[in-house]
């Protein structure tokens, strides 16, 4: 087995859905959508360096490329045992889908919401309950993020999700928590909270970004946070605390907000 440190990578592979949910965080759509190959390449080194614990595969909806999720998983594979994809399920209705998949070996997790729910026929329901995958349900209000389409809806939220920013954790020399960071269609890599937070690093600009690199940088822009901008609970809450987190941008030199610099990263190490 393949032993990698704490370390969740992600990647947005695609915005494009066959489904409109009213809740997307990503704002996808039905358009034709998949990462450019400079950008995916990258994250297969990122992959082989770090030696991740799992890597997860975001959309939009994944399995509508699933010939190149097969390539990608076979490379993956080489340096990460455990690989997750998170989907709408949809793929259940094509039996031959739904057979490659079974083969890749990889963990399915199926989004299940009252949102999802709406694009969910008869069929496509008993496939999905029947299918033996992990099935994560979220009917609560308060469990919906206020970004992309939802921020109107929930931006009213008196919620924390628990942040890992807010958790106070970086007080301590070790992490036991693993961190979790998204590979985003620019290539950017941002944290990956409740949501897909601040950048914290880009596979054009930084030449070595390792496990090590993230974690400092999350790091400093958490103790920015704490002496700079939240001063009261309020200041915690999703529908303003998300929505300003992936405003963010942290390099060696600088954190900028909305690509404009607001401080120096050695002030906040």
């Amino acid at each position: 087995m393949l032993k990698g440190n704490n370390m969740v990578l992600g990647i947005m592979i695609s915005k494009q859905c066959n489904f409109h949910c009213g809740h997307c965080m990503v704002n996808s759509s039905h358009k034709y959508s998949w990462m450019e190959d400079g950008v995916l390449n990258k994250f297969y080194e990122l992959v082989e360096y770090n030696r991740p614990d799992d890597v997860y595969i975001l959309g939009g909806e994944p399995f509508l490329h699933i010939e190149k999720i097969e390539e990608m998983v076979s490379i993956i594979k080489k340096n990460c045992d455990r690989i997750t994809v998170f989907t709408n399920g949809s793929f259940l209705l094509n039996d031959d889908i739904s057979e490659r998949v079974k083969n890749l070996g990889i963990i399915v997790r199926v989004s299940d919401d009252r949102y999802h729910r709406k694009f969910w026929t008869d069929k496509l329901k008993e496939r999905i309950e029947q299918s033996g995958y992990w099935i994560v349900s979220k009917d609560e209000c308060e469990e919906m993020i206020p970004v992309g389409r939802a921020y109107e809806e929930f931006k009213h939220l008196k919620y924390n999700m628990g942040c890992s920013l807010l958790t106070g954790r970086y007080d301590r020399d070790f992490y036991p928590n693993a961190e979790r960071y998204m590979v985003m269609m620019d290539g950017s890599v941002n944290l990956y909270c409740a949501t897909i937070e601040a950048s914290l690093a880009n596979v054009f600009e930084d030449e070595n970004i390792t496990y090590e690199l993230l974690v400092e940088r999350e790091k400093v822009f958490h103790n920015y946070l704490f002496r700079e901008v939240i001063y009261c609970q309020e200041d915690t809450y999703m529908g303003k605390m998300c929505n300003l987190c992936q405003k963010y941008k942290i390099t060696d030199e600088e954190i900028l907000f909305e690509n404009e610099h607001v401080a120096y990263t050695s002030d906040y190490r």
